[in-house]
């Protein structure tokens, strides 16, 4: 009877020990979720505070180009630019692209206006650019399908490989090509022009203008 006792005794033990041990697995189980669950939602947020904060410093930026422009500022211009790589203007005078590569806007003259570049049309200049989709090129009653001033963070001018078919020697396309892969957001404002946007080290620096207007060939 005595050992019938004990060996009763020694299974409660045993049932409250193993007890004991699956409610702090489950409890250990529950803050790995919960810390996991935290870390989760930590990342989320970072995430969309940088995008919100490199939103507006782009913003900022653009609008940095805008009062250079709108007030023939050279010196303000020329702080936007890659100080090493100069910045890409792109033109046409017929159906093949001519690219100027320039460090100081105001030794820029257009190849096929003689213009300086503050002496070009900038129509709806001031407009801020959307986030949304590009405009597509349509050559109807418009030559795009939307009209105002849009951004999107795509590289279009990468795909175009427009170097291929300008003016340019084999060191030059190499130089294109290299700054081109650093283009984090383009612009259309189908009122003016097409401005592309790279960024490298955090510091966002206008690379290419594209002066064509499409439809006019």
């Amino acid at each position: 009877m005595i050992r019938f006792f004990k060996l009763i005794v020694v299974i409660v033990v045993l049932a409250l020990i193993a007890c004991s041990e699956t409610t702090q697995s489950d409890n250990n189980r529950q803050e790995q979720q919960q810390d996991t669950v935290a870390n989760v939602a930590d990342t989320l947020i970072t995430d969309v505070a940088k995008k919100q904060a490199d939103t507006t410093s782009f913003l900022q930026f653009y609008q940095q180009l805008v009062t250079a422009i709108e007030t023939k500022n050279a010196a303000a211009f020329n702080q936007l630019l890659y100080k090493d790589y100069g910045l890409y203007i792109i033109e046409s005078s017929g159906a093949m692209p001519e690219v100027n590569k320039i460090y100081e806007i105001e030794n820029y003259t257009s190849s096929t206006t003689k213009q300086g570049f503050f002496s070009l049309p900038f129509d709806s200049l001031s407009l801020m650019p959307l986030k949304e989709k590009l405009p597509k090129v349509v050559c109807e009653k418009n030559s795009y399908d939307k009209q105002g001033c849009f951004q999107e963070n795509i590289n279009p001018l990468k795909d175009s490989e427009i170097w291929h078919y300008a003016n340019l020697n084999e060191k030059e396309v190499q130089a294109i090509q290299f700054i081109s892969e650093t283009i984090k957001i383009t612009v259309v404002n189908t009122y003016n022009y097409t401005f592309y946007f790279s960024q490298i080290n955090g510091s966002w620096q206008l690379s290419f203008i594209d002066l064509r207007i499409p439809c006019t060939a």
